[in-house]
């Protein structure tokens, strides 16, 4: 009677766990597959260092599950951005910085300022690129502008040092950058969020491409670069969505063309990824205004969905 009793026990239990949502194969999903409701990238700074228009510098925002959890670049102007967007910062888990030119994270002191008045209890994870003697390294950034000892807002330095009481702290971290090692690395893989780099080629600046994936969704950011070292398209391979930085035209030459990619370039590198919707942004006074012969060139070579999002658009991917 006894091994009746508990066969029909191990019975009920079998049945529960296989009607479950967890186990359902109408519910499941694969984890190839993208569940594109649940993620969502915004625009926060659709433009580069120029007064050029009312649109910021650059910085992007990935949402999961209706909260912000990533930052990409900060900006002048992609803080105000972030506050109209609705996006609550205690939700946000990481920046990550392409590089430390000042259109791309002029506007982190300000977020960590506002960051006080939230309710922000959870560690702040803070990803860039080595620097060198041209520009700080991740590190160095951080602590030369909140850094209680030489920061420039020593006030804030607080969320740094171990030894002072504040709600969060933050956590920095080096992506060692180099011409050479052009191997992808993993830097980031908790809460359902895995972000995966490389370096780019930004003229003397250290710089990373970042590839972000979650929901079985990724979107892929070039950041600055030209293109010379070749690993974007191995990065960007099958992505959801590319975002490259279209700051000058074709015919460019001098520093500008050893700093950021041609039209063409950015269609080859769509192309060579099978990207399935491409956004260009970072737009520049030399760039805005022949957006039509922008596209030809990149349709010479990729096919997909080509967007000029401005700020504040959102695309799920």
């Amino acid at each position: 009677m006894f091994k009746d009793s508990l066969s029909s026990l191990w019975i009920v239990l079998i049945s529960i766990f296989l009607s479950s949502p967890a186990f359902s194969t109408s519910s499941q999903v694969s984890p190839s597959q993208c569940q594109s409701k649940r993620v969502k990238l915004q625009i926060l700074g659709s433009r580069g260092p120029e007064l050029l228009d009312e649109q910021a510098s650059t910085g992007y925002l990935i949402w999961l599950d209706n909260k912000a959890r990533v930052i990409i670049d900060a900006g002048a102007g992609s803080l105000q951005r972030f506050k109209q967007s609705k996006a609550n910062f205690e939700d946000v888990e990481l920046f990550l910085f392409s590089h430390f030119h000042v259109d791309h994270s002029s506007d982190f002191p300000a977020y960590i300022k506002g960051a006080f008045f939230t309710k922000r209890s959870k560690p702040l994870f803070v990803y860039g690129p080595t620097g060198t003697k041209f520009v700080a390294s991740a590190e160095q950034f951080v602590e030369r502008a909140i850094g209680s000892q030489a920061g420039m807002y020593p006030y804030l330095g607080n969320v740094l040092d171990k030894n002072s009481p504040s709600a969060y702290k933050i956590k920095s971290a080096n992506i060692q950058w180099s011409y050479s090692d052009l191997t992808i690395k993993i830097i980031y893989n908790q809460n359902g969020i895995l972000v995966k780099t490389v370096s780019t080629h930004h003229g003397p600046f250290p710089s990373q491409g970042y590839r972000v994936e979650l929901a079985g969704c990724s979107i892929t950011f070039s950041g600055d670069m030209s293109g010379r070292l070749g690993a974007m398209p191995e990065l960007a391979k099958n992505t959801d969505i590319f975002v490259a930085h279209n700051a000058i035209p074709e015919d460019a030459t001098g520093v500008a063309a050893l700093l950021h990619m041609t039209p063409t370039t950015i269609g080859k590198i769509a192309q060579r990824a099978n990207v399935k919707n491409l956004l260009l942004t970072h737009l520049m006074e030399r760039s805005i205004n022949i957006k039509d012969e922008t596209l030809k060139l990149i349709k010479k070579t990729y096919h997909g969905a080509v967007s000029f999002p401005n700020d504040l658009d959102s695309f799920n991917p």
